[in-house]
């Protein structure tokens, strides 16, 4: 077999594969026997067409037909001859017999990048450090009470507990008449998301009250220039949101029971919050250990990657919006085009993450199993049992083994994290 190896431009490669009809031989007699296993013709039984006959009448198929695994078979002997760290799918791009009755085969690939670890002490993440306050447990709190709250029809909005329903008519720019119609959009006056301009109008309104409201838009919002939208809207509904009292039978119908007093429901509630930000840090700890990582080690990636990883997103996207036909309607390859960005982003994590757990020989030794073990309140034999069934618990568990190396390794700068948000940050 002779191969020859060329680079066609980053990682990609082409090996062209040169085999003679006596290296092909023992591969077409194999398939003649496949073949004649199974084949039936008249005046003979299955399996006892003669040799002879079969190569006569079908030998061209046969042999072209086992070309395709052959060329299989040379790849990986040549990747293994030139020590190849093949990644991807090959692509078998020309396949042709010789003059010498001999196989010529080309074929495309990609190969591992080279990456070369930074010291981990040079990676710096920056993590938020947050006590929660008396605001936050009282903000819990009210949403809290808002769950259980009741709606009582009133006649006079005057501050913003109410529930109102809104009519919403287009103004006609010429007359400035409200256009017939229009639609009808109910609010709640203390949701934040609420436009403040459109509460400021709201307050000691009466069911039947109109105003004008106008919208303004930028450019970029739902067309090429600024523009604003005029509205004649009219009170249809308003309900009083009415809390529940902060008594004991509340506090007991919350909690199921557990508790009775305000004091123990807002020690409950810290703790719940405590709990709920830990696990949201761990989180956001690990996204930005991971866009650090990325960002600090700059390599090829390999484009067949990207793209198989991309058209995951893009499958994953369609299947959650099933039932949403605006989402159905967004041809398959625009999706894959939108998340080329991010499964690059994925693929490279992916890459520099086997990288450290393969330099750095990261295992799930018995000691860590034992602490899993412990730590989920099963037998450490059961778990290596689950380990071996179970391929995607034990990359999670691998996965978790890796951030806990890093985390070791990595600078950590702790800063306020109400000093993030004023700078604009994203903890």
């Amino acid at each position: 077999m002779q191969t020859t190896l060329t680079t066609i431009g980053g990682l990609r490669r082409s090996v062209e594969i040169t085999l003679s009809y006596d290296e092909l031989a023992p591969h077409f007699e194999r398939a003649y026997s496949e073949v004649q296993r199974d084949l039936q013709l008249e005046g003979f039984r299955k399996g006892k067409v003669p040799m002879d006959i079969i190569k006569s009448r079908y030998g061209d198929k046969i042999e072209r037909d086992a070309l395709g695994d052959i060329a299989s078979d040379a790849f990986r002997t040549a990747a293994r001859e030139h020590e190849l760290d093949v990644i991807g799918t090959p692509v078998l791009v020309e396949m042709n017999r010789t003059a010498e009755r001999g196989a010529r085969f080309v074929i495309e690939f990609e190969v591992m990048p080279t990456i070369s670890l930074r010291p981990y002490d040079e990676i710096e993440i920056v993590k938020p450090i947050r006590q929660i306050s008396e605001v936050d447990v009282d903000e819990e709190l009210y949403n809290l009470q808002l769950r259980s709250a009741k709606l009582e029809p009133a006649d006079q909005i005057t501050d913003s507990m109410y529930v109102v329903k809104l009519k919403f008519s287009p103004v006609d720019p010429q007359t400035n008449a409200p256009i017939l119609g229009g639609k009808e959009q109910e609010f709640f006056l203390d949701d934040e998301r609420m436009d403040p301009l459109l509460r400021s109008e709201l307050i000691n309104l009466r069911v039947g009250d109109s105003f004008v409201y106008r919208t303004e838009h930028q450019g970029d919002e739902h067309g090429d220039q600024p523009h604003q939208h005029v509205y004649h809207v009219t009170v249809q509904q308003i309900q009083r949101v009415v809390l529940p009292e902060l008594n004991q039978e509340f506090i007991t119908s919350l909690s199921g029971g557990r508790l009775s007093t305000e004091d123990a429901l807002r020690q409950d509630i810290r703790r719940s919050l405590e709990e709920y930000w830990e696990k949201e840090l761990a989180n956001y700890l690990r996204e930005r250990l991971v866009d650090a990582m990325v960002e600090a080690h700059d390599f090829e990636v390999p484009d067949g990657l990207v793209r198989v990883m991309a058209e995951e997103f893009a499958d994953e996207a369609l299947q959650r919006g099933k039932d949403d036909k605006r989402m159905q309607q967004i041809p398959r390859e625009q999706l894959i085009e939108y998340f080329l960005p991010q499964a690059e982003q994925a693929v490279r994590w992916q890459l520099i993450a086997d990288t450290i757990l393969r330099t750095e020989n990261i295992t799930l030794n018995n000691e860590q199993l034992a602490d899993i073990a412990a730590r989920y309140g099963v037998d450490t034999e059961q778990l290596k049992m689950a380990l071996e069934q179970n391929a995607s618990l034990r990359n999670r568990l691998l996965t978790d083994a890796l951030f806990d190396f890093l985390f070791a390794r990595v600078r950590v700068v702790e800063r306020p994290y109400d000093e993030l948000l004023e700078q604009g940050g994203d903890a």
